[in-house]
């Protein structure tokens, strides 16, 4: 059981990081040389939680890309609005619950429910199902207009308009528009390695061109596979992203190579419209579970007064930010900022990313969080604009254990080193193992680190790494020599005081 306990936060507050040392330790020094790193390329900021002020603080106040790590602003955004027991409800809707006997109109309104998976998807029409209802012949009407259509598209950040990590979310979005692939290489070297999705769409057809390898797998297993996307009836403009013109017939072609050391795989692709998988995964589930639809799928406002015919309940908010953040799923964190939008001042309009960043400079300012340069674009950090300060950064990661009621609930989503999460596998040294809860965030020329660990003391620090520029992606040891200095050598400073407890602390769970 984690117990409040850490000492509290003297009257006057944290005093800025211009008090702090300036200076980076030694070795991290050696590990930026060993690099070729200039130190200017990095920010780092190390914080003991209800210390009066850093004990690192290094280019803290130069605004940075933190990629992913901007994460962590959506995550208290959404704690702080709903608590971690929020959840959305995706229902079927008719308009008269007696005279329900297949005929139409079903409707479907977009809550915004970013866990709606294809099980829960099938689970919402099982209940229609059960309900003796076997021969849809009315229309069933998608409502997406909780959402205004997305201010760019998926292929604007990087050209990779068919990857999963780029789905645009809209309010009515089933399994994130994905279609995700098993890989397995074969028993032999030279056999096409076996391919299979997790759920059919007749639509989408695979070409595999790939076969197997002898040797160790790499540290990115696809490192050897490409994929291209075709349309089944071509026609002369290229398509980028997922297009009405795929709707009718795509074809995957993967090819390449992956050692049979891999294992099995898996690979997400976005190859469907919002409307198209919606309609692909309803009539492949509604022909699963025995029923039959003569009827027409089509997209249109759902009156918000018809009864309820069967609903499914999201999982709650604090299991999305888990998946949010160990993970690093974008859409969920886009989804958030556009729920945020919903609960914002303008509610009764259509939810935009704009508003939803208005909302996230709200909640912050009404927690004395004053984070002027902060850019924040759609709230994965999947951006080239983004921006903050590792000092804020900070202050963002000590609010929440000093003063938030869900400081053990935000913690708890970020992922432990070397334990589970994107940083599963993330550093060599043993001592900072399971040590570190940390946000990680990787774009080119960018990486970062963001969270908390426990000192030489085992005293939770909060601690920010911030790497933009050419040597960014040469940054790992020195984030790893930062980890080991925080755990070896960093301690509460002797002038510093920790009074009046408040954060976890004894006992403790991670030692």
């Amino acid at each position: 059981m984690w117990i409040l306990a850490l000492g509290g936060i003297s009257c006057a507050g944290p005093e800025p990081s211009s008090t702090a040392s300036q200076e980076l330790p030694q070795t991290l020094r050696q590990a930026l040389a060993q690099a070729g790193v200039p130190a200017s390329e990095i920010s780092v900021v190390v914080w003991g939680i209800n210390e009066p002020r850093p004990r690192l603080a290094w280019e803290a106040q130069t605004p940075r890309n933190p990629a992913s790590v901007m994460k962590l602003v959506t995550t208290l955004a959404a704690l702080e609005n709903w608590g971690p027991a929020k959840t959305w409800r995706t229902e079927v809707r008719v308009p008269r619950l007696e005279a329900q006997r297949g005929q139409g109109p079903f409707g479907v309104i977009g809550v915004g429910d970013p866990g709606l998976t294809l099980e829960r998807w099938q689970e919402l029409w099982r209940q229609v199902y059960q309900q003796g209802v076997h021969q849809l012949s009315g229309p069933v009407r998608f409502d997406q207009s909780g959402f205004v259509s997305p201010e760019s598209s998926p292929e604007t950040f990087d050209q990779e308009g068919f990857r999963a990590y780029n789905v645009v979310p809209r309010a009515l979005q089933v399994g994130q528009q994905t279609q995700w692939w098993f890989i397995r290489p074969g028993e032999r070297a030279g056999e096409p390695l076996r391919i299979w999705p997790e759920f059919p769409f007749p639509r989408i057809m695979l070409r595999n061109r790939t076969h197997t390898v002898s040797g160790p797998c790499p540290a990115l297993w696809r490192s050897g596979l490409r994929y291209a996307i075709r349309a089944k009836f071509p026609g002369k403009a290229p398509i980028s992203h997922p297009d009405n013109r795929l709707d009718t017939g795509v074809i995957l072609e993967l090819t390449g190579t992956m050692p049979q050391d891999c294992g099995v795989q898996v690979m997400g692709f976005s190859l469907l419209t919002n409307p198209a998988y919606l309609d692909s995964s309803f009539r492949t589930l509604w022909h699963e579970l025995g029923g039959t639809f003569t009827g027409t799928l089509e997209q249109g406002a759902v009156p918000s007064d018809w009864p309820v015919l069967a609903s499914s309940e999201s999982p709650a908010l604090i299991e999305l930010l888990l998946q949010m953040n160990k993970n690093s799923n974008n859409v969920v964190a886009r989804t958030l900022l556009l729920d945020l939008a919903m609960s914002g001042s303008n509610a009764a309009n259509a939810a935009t990313e704009s508003g939803g960043r208005a909302k996230v400079f709200q909640i912050l300012a009404e927690r004395g969080l004053d984070f002027p340069e902060m850019v924040l674009e759609n709230g994965a950090g999947l951006s080239r604009k983004a921006r903050i300060s590792a000092e804020h950064l900070a202050r963002l990661l000590l609010w929440m254990q000093e003063k938030s009621l869900y400081g053990n609930e935000f913690m708890a989503t970020l992922p432990l080193v070397n334990v589970d999460g994107t940083l599963r596998h993330s550093f060599d040294d043993p001592r900072l193992h399971a040590r570190f809860h940390l946000k990680s965030g990787t774009l080119d020329g960018v990486k970062a680190l963001a969270g908390y660990g426990l000192d030489a003391q085992d005293h939770w620090v909060a601690v920010v790494f911030l790497a933009n520029g050419t040597g960014a992606e040469s940054t790992v040891a020195v984030q790893e020599a930062l980890l080991r200095w925080i755990r070896t050598e960093s301690k509460i400073p002797q002038s510093g005081t920790v009074s009046d407890t408040r954060v976890l602390s004894e006992p403790n769970p991670l030692r």
